[in-house]
């Protein structure tokens, strides 16, 4: 509901102001407004790996999993930004589980799917599976979840991108999800892009107004 509220609040604020523009015959100008960005992960390669100290959904076979868990992962290639490939070792950029995430508890089926932390949280890297959950390693489930329509959205927390209120997107705030594409790769992209800025403000000008200098 608090979603619902502020998306209706800002909606409500950037149609005032386009109404203002055009009563007045002004136009737009952007401007950037840059602040501290959260941190992000400062390399470009990830590894990834399955945690087996809890335990997998017995109907899943591990090799499939791992199968679907590197698939998932390979979709946010595309965007050309991170490579990812699976860790030899115990070492892992990010690590994937059927826990619970820390002073958390599942709420069973048909609940949440998943939690991912973000970058800048106090553990890093981590994704977790809800294990009540019917997952499924087959691409396209009739019965059950596929995996691969859940975990890319995950690993997109996992890389710093937050919900969007666009329907039938990755990082849409209910699932199932749409396999990234284009527009999550460009959202990507433009989250590591040093010269992007984090906030743009929406200003009206008037065509008559003189260059303005900004201040360094």
């Amino acid at each position: 509901m608090k979603h619902k509220l502020a998306t209706h609040f800002f909606v409500a604020i950037a149609a005032s102001l386009i109404s203002s523009c055009s009563l007045t015959q002004e136009k737009w100008r952007e401007i950037p407004i840059s602040y501290y960005k959260p941190q992000l992960w400062n390399k470009r390669h990830l590894t990834w790996r399955l945690d087996t100290s809890s335990p997998i959904p017995r109907h899943l076979s591990e090799s499939n999993l791992r199968r679907e868990i590197d698939k998932s992962f390979k979709y946010w290639e595309s965007a050309s930004v991170f490579t990812f490939s699976a860790a030899t070792g115990e070492d892992a950029d990010i690590v994937v589980s059927f826990e619970a995430p820390p002073g958390h508890r599942w709420d069973g089926q048909l609940g949440s799917m998943g939690h991912a932390s973000f970058p800048w949280s106090d553990h890093p890297g981590r994704i977790y599976l809800d294990p009540s959950e019917w997952w499924s390693t087959k691409s396209f489930a009739l019965v059950g979840d596929a995996i691969t329509e859940w975990l890319p959205h995950e690993i997109g927390h996992v890389l710093g991108l937050q919900h969007t209120h666009e329907h039938d997107h990755t990082m849409s705030e209910m699932g199932p999800y749409k396999r990234p594409d284009h527009d999550s790769f460009a959202q990507l992209r433009r989250l590591y892009s040093p010269r992007t800025p984090v906030f743009t403000w929406l200003s009206c000008v008037t065509e008559t107004a003189g260059p303005r200098v900004d201040a360094e």
